[in-house]
């Protein structure tokens, strides 16, 4: 049976014997909650297989293609109101594994990524697409790769996408495999309508990546996201909360090194962090 440990010089997977490799494998890929519809895609699509125990994978490429070009008349033709919406489709991830394929040989290899048509369309901001999906029924907080749809659209920063789904009951406070919520990725200037989205839903400006222990603040400072600080502080967010290095949002701006062109957004991260913390100090004296 094959196997596969990420290529890393620190990496533990050297150490586990098959079997729990095979119980690794398998709680990467599949979240027990989630079962196969009784539907299949389509008579005509013969790559998306069926099981009452597995959830239904797809490997008909021409679906793929439709729903990675965003192509909305194919995809309501594949995705018809009884065709099964949930489906797991693998990809080729950028990170480089170490597989073992039969008779004992071991290749480099780019890690295969779970995802479902939910996830590519709200990844890609095809909206149209992702609406047809949710409203044909497709599980919001699917996660079989370990993230949720929600977070890929605010890590593309799409916002239509991020209000979409929060609008058909995306957890905004769901966390990734790595540890992430959906506020802590929105890391670009472009997110910052993701980030009024998410608060308004109830995600918490408080919330703690689990392995760096950041704030969103932490994240927009360190990224010089100026109008994201602004927004972030209006809403609660605390000014001197350490992260795992013992970094303050103030520290991690910084911190980082700064290009000549963003010098002037880090200088307004850093005052707008330095007057609410002398604003706060003189309201409690």
């Amino acid at each position: 049976m094959d196997c596969t440990f990420p290529f890393s010089s620190t990496t533990r997977l050297l150490q586990l014997d098959g079997g729990q490799l095979d119980e690794w494998k398998y709680s990467r890929r599949v979240r027990p909650q989630y079962y196969h519809s009784k539907h299949s895609l389509s008579p005509g699509s013969q790559g998306c297989q069926n099981s009452r125990l597995e959830p239904l994978e797809c490997r008909d490429l021409l679906v793929q293609n439709a729903l990675f070009t965003g192509d909305l008349e194919m995809v309501q033709k594949y995705f018809t109101k009884d065709a099964a919406i949930n489906l797991i489709i693998e990809t080729k991830g950028d990170e480089l594994r170490w597989t073992s394929k039969k008779f004992g040989l071991w290749s480099l290899s780019y890690e295969q990524e779970l995802t479902t048509p939910l996830h590519i369309t709200a990844s890609r901001g095809y909206t149209d697409c992702l609406r047809l999906l949710l409203i044909r029924g497709a599980a919001v907080n699917f996660a079989p790769g370990g993230k949720t749809a929600l977070h890929e659209a605010c890590a593309a920063a799409s916002t239509d996408c991020v209000r979409l789904l929060l609008s058909f009951g995306a957890d905004p406070e769901a966390v990734s495999e790595d540890g992430y919520k959906p506020l802590h990725l929105c890391k670009s200037p472009d997110s910052i309508e993701c980030v009024q989205q998410l608060l308004q839903h109830g995600a918490s400006v408080k919330s703690r990546t689990e392995e760096e222990d950041d704030t969103p603040l932490h994240i927009a400072a360190r990224h010089g996201l100026t109008d994201h600080v602004q927004l972030l502080l209006r809403h609660g967010a605390e000014l001197e909360p350490r992260n795992e290095e013992g970094q303050t949002p103030l520290n991690a701006a910084c911190a980082q090194p700064h290009r000549p062109q963003d010098m002037d957004r880090y200088y307004q991260v850093c005052q707008l962090l330095v007057e609410s913390a002398h604003a706060a100090s003189a309201k409690h004296q």
